[in-house]
């Protein structure tokens, strides 16, 4: 009998301070699963997260086929390997797989120009494709040059001979009720570690046609849905999780489906049954709002809910191919979701097609007014497989880009006793022609000081007295924003570094950047500061300058009070007294165990459970009254699993406030003593 064939399926995470990938290989799984039900007996799958893992299992055995998750976080790493494998073991078949590719023939070109080690190179879905390949492989006796000499178009498969690139048909889309759950058939149970996330999906695909995101292409824009197993599924899940008690959905949309309301009402079971998922990562639908709010208030404030606008420009959407929900609406749906206590977040991209520094404020302005709690601000990657990153649009907006290195994605490994230094990079718009690379930083900079001020509600206090005397909370924001290299010898470091980071980590190409990093890699990748400055921006300003931030605002208030003539005793007092709670809230947080005691002539207690939004005279007291502020238990359980999972480096802390915008539930609570 014919030994089944050995396949290694990877999905790997760089390494670090902090892990850059921390969530289970979905995609590999699915991949892996429907292949073992097509061809039962034929194939013998492991699948791969850790490299040591990975160049533990190949030292060992070495497989027919090495199958590679190509996304642009590990591409680089996984490249790495590829030309190892190649070396060592040149007979084991190498597949890549993934939206990190390209788009039209002058990008795919390129890919194929620089990464020759690869023998097939997977396109759109993948499933079906890996079933029909791996089935040609064997016709072939497993021989990958004598198949590619054959010039055999495969379906969603390209691959090179001899500077010929060949391209298979396109496989119509997949049918998701036919995948089998890489779940209930064991593939994943390798992962229920201490430090990933999983992840599932719901449905694939997305309606709309975005030009800077890799689903806008019309393969994509039709909405496949799966119910089948995904209570089965989760159940499996939530009685086996070890790490954090999170969950990753993959869909482009939740919550925008009638069947969405079913998948809301087995999670909520599952977090009653579980207490899992606690929260979840997935982007809500774009549109029906209010049934995604539904959704929300049925899982118990695990869910954000997302209205990503990326501008509210015309002339910039216009230039991407998108629409938006009216501005009204936009505000109502906030207003909605802040009364059933659900976390809001919008998204915005800096450098798209028109944008400006002007329309970028007013995009900040808009959002901000909408009563989102978080504005997640991005910056324009130019992406494989994206409308934005073709020669034609670069070359029509007079694009100028940069390169820089990727986030926690770069590290030292090892494979038979050969070592490696592996860097992912992506490409970042810098300019265009109607944003100059000055007005770039600039609104870099403004995008930090909504991170610091508005996200996450850290100074919800500030933001609630802004509501209670009718004043504009953005233009509050805007007003330290202005006057940001004014205050103190730290905050004009902190925006400084911030400024630099920018400009001293770009590079005009790939190659210039991998060189600089190899030469100094011991300390880039012993900076605990990390290399996202927004992340080291926030960081910074919440756990270094706390409270001296905390002081200036306050102070400022009064200022500006005093200048409209606003400021009577009872107001001024109350906005002191303000300032001390909020810094007992929230300075040295992650000390969970603190319990510290002060007296108020206010009632800290009621401006809590008003969100801050109540006047100083609805909650005066007739007399002084002592306040103890602490951490409960269950926020002392969540922050002491979040110090396990990112450590207490800059990196890993900026991490933490990035990843989980509901960072306010964390902070201290008043009881009267």
């Amino acid at each position: 009998m014919e030994r089944k064939k050995r396949i290694y399926l990877a999905d790997l995470t760089h390494k670090g301070l902090v892990l850059s990938s921390n969530v289970f290989p979905l995609s590999i799984g699915l991949i892996g699963g429907y292949l073992l039900e097509q061809r039962p007996g034929q194939a013998d799958v492991q699948l791969f997260k850790y490299p040591e893992d990975f160049s533990a299992a190949l030292e060992k055995q070495v497989p027919d086929i090495v199958g590679f998750a190509n996304y642009s976080w590990n591409f680089h790493l996984e490249y790495q390997y590829a030309k190892l494998i190649k070396k060592l073991w040149p007979k084991t078949v190498v597949v890549f797989g993934g939206p990190n590719y390209g788009l039209e023939a002058e990008e795919v070109a390129e890919f194929w120009k620089h990464y020759p080690e690869i023998d097939f190179n997977i396109v759109r879905e993948g499933e079906r494709a890996f079933v029909d390949l791996f089935d040609s492989l064997t016709e072939a006796g497993f021989d990958a040059e004598a198949l590619r000499r054959s010039l055999r178009p495969l379906p969603n498969c390209h691959y090179q001979v001899d500077g010929e690139l060949v391209c298979g048909p396109d496989l119509p889309r997949l049918d998701l009720e036919t995948l089998p759950s890489p779940y209930l058939m064991g593939l994943m149970d390798k992962f229920f570690d201490e430090n990933l996330i999983p992840m599932i999906h719901t449905t694939r695909g997305c309606p709309f046609k975005c030009a800077f995101c890799t689903e806008g292409a019309a393969y994509y824009n039709i909405v496949e849905q799966r119910m089948n197993s995904f209570e089965e599924e989760l159940h499996y899940i939530a009685s086996r999780v070890r790490g954090p008690r999170d969950l990753f959905i993959s869909d482009a949309n939740f919550g925008m489906f009638k069947p969405d309301i079913e998948k809301a009402r087995i999670l909520a079971d599952c977090q009653k049954r579980y207490n899992f998922p606690k929260y979840i990562h997935v982007s809500t639908g774009k549109n029906q709002k209010e049934r995604v709010i539904e959704i929300a208030q049925m899982l118990d404030g695990a869910l954000n809910m997302a209205a990503s606008l990326q501008s509210t420009d015309p002339t910039v959407l216009a230039n991407v191919e998108r629409s938006n929900i009216s501005l009204e609406k936009l505000s109502d749906v906030g207003l909605k979701a802040n009364k059933v206590d659900t976390g809001t977040y919008s998204e915005l991209i800096l450098g798209l097609p028109g944008d400006s520094l002007a329309a970028h404020r007013q995009s900040l302005r808009d959002t901000v007014e909408a009563n989102f709690d978080n504005i997640r601000m991005y910056q324009l990657i130019m992406l494989p497989q994206t409308k934005l990153n073709t020669p034609d649009m670069r070359r029509r907006f007079a694009m100028a880009s940069k390169h820089r290195i990727m986030p926690r994605s770069f590290g030292r490994y090892s494979l038979a006793g050969h070592d490696f230094i592996a860097i992912e990079s992506e490409e970042i718009l810098i300019e265009h022609s109607t944003l100059s690379f000055a007005d770039y930083t600039a609104c870099r900079e403004m995008d930090l000081t909504v991170e610091i001020l508005h996200n996450g509600k850290v100074y919800a206090e500030v933001q609630g007295l802004c509501r209670s005397l009718a004043l504009s909370w953005f233009d509050f924001i805007m007003r330290f924003y202005d006057k940001r290299r004014l205050y103190t010898p730290g905050i004009t470091a902190m925006y400084d570094e911030f400024s630099k980071g920018m400009s001293a980590r770009l590079w005009d190409d790939r190659q210039s950047l991998e060189r600089a990093v190899v030469e100094n890699f011991d300390e880039v990748q012993n900076n605990e500061r990390g290399t996202n400055e927004m992340s080291m921006g926030k960081a910074t300003a919440f756990f270094d300058l706390f409270r001296e931030i905390n002081d200036i605002l306050f102070a400022e208030m009064k200022s500006w009070l005093a200048k409209l003539g606003r400021l009577d005793a009872m107001t001024e007092q109350y906005i002191d007294e303000l300032c001390r709670f909020s810094c007992m809230r929230k300075a040295d947080l992650t000390n969970y165990e603190a319990v510290l005691r002060d007296a108020f002539h206010f009632d800290m207690k009621a401006q809590e459970r008003a969100d801050f939004s109540a006047s100083a005279g609805e909650t005066r007291l007739g007399s002084e009254q002592t306040f103890v502020v602490a951490h409960t238990p269950s926020q002392r359980e969540t922050l002491s699993a979040y110090t396990k999972e990112f450590g207490s480096s800059h990196d890993g802390l900026g991490k933490m406030l990035m990843r989980y915008p509901h960072v306010h539930r964390m902070f201290r609570r008043a009881e009267a003593a």
